[in-house]
């Protein structure tokens, strides 16, 4: 099973205002999400679950708390990486997608194959602000496709698509966990 990581952040890798949302309002990045993410098992916090109520019409959240008794109105909850990888792998699914936020990044870097960025042309800062993690640092990756797209009417930023995939095999594998 694949793992795989996606997200929007700027030149600062900033991907959030430290009181929730993102900083900006991108169809063509949100068009881009919803065709990845079509089909998928998606790991997120519970924060940014619930800041994306409504978007869950063909993928299964699995939704990553330390809160014994929280219950997603919709999919499951995981209490760690692991055991949100054991319960994707277990339903079957070909991937896993990682989406957000911060610290779940952080936590699931280690074991990500692909990334599908999406680089913003702006540098922006606030007060709190949630940032991607430092990717480049310890891990190789191989660029499989980068598409730039100028600022129009719909998008008011310039945005980069990359698609990387990790050259050094991850840290978790399902064989790993047992299941095989």
């Amino acid at each position: 099973m694949k793992i795989s990581m996606i997200a929007a952040m700027d030149r600062n890798r900033v991907i959030g205002k430290g009181e929730g949302g993102v900083p900006w309002h991108l169809p063509r990045d949100v068009a881009r999400f919803r065709s990845f993410a079509d089909g998928k098992h998606l790991l997120m916090g519970r924060r940014t679950f619930e800041e994306m109520k409504g978007w869950f019409t063909n993928q299964t959240p699995i939704v990553l708390t330390h809160q014994p008794d929280y219950r997603p109105v919709v999919g499951r909850r995981a209490h760690s990486v692991e055991e949100a990888v054991t319960e994707a792998f277990e339903d079957g699914a070909a991937e896993l997608m990682v989406c957000g936020g911060a610290s779940v990044y952080t936590l699931a870097l280690p074991y990500a194959d692909e990334l599908l960025l999406t680089l913003v042309d702006a540098a922006d800062s606030f007060e709190n602000s949630v940032v991607f993690p430092d990717y480049l640092t310890d891990v190789e990756w191989e660029t499989l496709s980068e598409d730039y797209f100028d600022a129009d009417e719909e998008n008011s930023l310039a945005m980069t698509f990359l698609h990387l995939r990790r050259l050094s095999p991850s840290s978790l594998r399902p064989g790993r966990l047992h299941l095989i």
